[in-house]
């Protein structure tokens, strides 16, 4: 698979050639096809400011359940400002690399030649499973100028790390509610160990594509890297407005007394404006900030909350992999249901909003292993991993429609019909309201006859 990026990308450097669109620009347009791929197609967003006969910058952005137009969306803001065009697969999607890597490159090979790209700044971005598989092609080609990586880090295959070699600028964006928060974090120091070019903006949110505004502020420092290689010339009026922007943010943090987040805003001024903006002052403004007893207060509650977070992740973590390797809960899942109540008392229902959050992040954290780990287990057909994983999502989140319908998937697998119609019909009772993708969902085929399949759908 990285032979066929690399192979591919070079060729394109030295021999493509755009080839003449009719999608007008500003238009976002779904399902356009995959040349040579059957069933494969993107969604395309030409920026109004498009030429064909002048290159712009493109950006292949992935959604985990290939969405191409929730995976375009976000980024039209940030398009339009700075000429993207944006293309978003509708295959690729949270599973096994290879198959993905392949529908990437089939993506690569129908898009490439067909519109006026410039060569030393292709882009990928992607969120959550997305994000992974972004970065993953850019460390498998190294052929990317940048990673916009939204609520997830690289995989978890040493294969798929980066190293000194690469060369991608690498943004994060990841929301204070987010089950991979601290990941994020972990991932940004891990990037400035190599020495890579990286970034880290923070929105409020949970495990969800961020707000445009957020990927617009992800775009200005990619376009800053940009500047500082070499790559496009300054904008003055652009970079000025950024830098206000930047600076009214860090004042504002200031004001409210968010000490922490002023300082990150300060020191991001500092690094990326020296030599453009008059940032002495700043220096001086940082040290002050600092040796503030709110500051310093503030910065050790953070760091508690980070190892504590990460001690409770990894229990969990252990426990879940010690109990799935037997197939079962020698305690009839006692320690969870404890363990969640502790949870759920000491932290998420906390007063303290820190500590809030973080509870909040690992109760999700923990939903999405089970989900996830469902996901794999129905895949593979492994019957005891599959009961345990149903009985623990009821521990978990007993009133999650989702959690419902993941039992009702796997019993109906299971050819456990009344079991499953049961499960479907909790899963519509606690809100779901997308039915065509209950229809869909192949599990589910065998039922579709059933009159019980039938008075549920139509139930509700």
């Amino acid at each position: 698979m990285k032979r066929l990026i690399i192979v591919y990308l070079l060729g394109f450097w030295f021999n493509g050639a755009s080839q003449e669109v009719s999608e007008p620009p500003g238009i976002l347009k779904d399902s356009v096809e995959v040349k040579g791929a059957s069933g494969e197609s993107y969604t395309l967003y030409l920026p109004s400011t498009y030429k064909i006969d002048e290159s712009s910058p493109i950006v292949f952005i992935f959604d985990p359940a290939a969405r191409g137009l929730a995976g375009v969306r976000p980024f039209i803001e940030a398009s339009e400002k700075y000429n993207h065009i944006l293309i978003c697969s509708n295959n690729a999607k949270n599973g096994p690399y290879t198959p993905n890597l392949q529908i990437a490159d089939r993506l690569f090979q129908t898009v490439l030649p067909a519109y006026s790209i410039d060569q030393n700044r292709i882009y990928t971005a992607g969120f959550s499973g997305g994000s992974r598989l972004a970065a993953a092609i850019a460390v498998l080609s190294n052929a990317m100028q940048g990673v916009i990586a939204c609520g997830a880090g690289f995989p978890k295959s040493p294969m798929y790390f980066p190293n000194s070699n690469n060369s991608f600028t690498y943004v994060g964006l990841v929301g204070d509610l987010d089950m991979n928060y601290q990941e994020m974090h972990k991932t940004s120091e891990w990037m400035a160990k190599l020495g890579l070019q990286h970034e880290l903006f923070l929105f409020e949110g949970e495990h969800q594509w961020p707000p445009p505004a957020t990927i617009v502020k992800a775009f200005d420092w990619l376009e800053r890297q940009a500047i500082a290689r070499g790559l496009v010339p300054i904008n003055e009026e652009q970079n000025k407005n950024s830098f206000d922007e930047t600076l009214a943010t860090a004042r504002a943090y200031e004001e409210k007394g968010k000490l922490l987040e002023a300082v990150t805003e300060y020191e991001r001024l500092l690094k990326d404006f020296s030599g453009y903006m008059p940032v002495d002052s700043l220096q001086p403004k940082i040290k002050r900030i600092k040796k503030q007893k709110a500051y310093k207060k503030a910065l050790a509650i953070q760091k508690k909350v980070a190892v504590l977070e990460d001690t409770l992740s990894s229990n969990f973590l252990k426990r879940f992999r010690d109990e799935i390797a037997q197939g079962k809960s020698p305690d009839e899942f006692k320690w969870w249901k404890n363990r969640v109540k502790n949870l759920r008392q000491k932290y998420s229902n906390s007063e303290d909003t820190v500590y809030q959050k973080m509870g909040f992040r690992l109760e999700r954290q923990l939903f999405a292993l089970a989900i996830e780990s469902f996901n794999s287990f129905l895949r593979e057909n492994k019957v005891n991993q599959i009961q345990y994983t149903e009985q623990l999502l009821l521990v978990l989140a007993p009133d999650n429609p989702l959690a419902h319908y993941q039992l009702a998937r796997g019993y109906a697998s299971r050819n456990m019909i009344e079991k499953s119609l049961l499960h479907l019909e909790k899963v519509l009772q606690l809100g779901w309201t997308n039915k065509d993708f209950i229809r869909s969902t192949k599990e589910f085929i065998q039922l579709k006859e059933h009159p019980e399949f039938k008075r549920i759908l139509s139930t509700y």
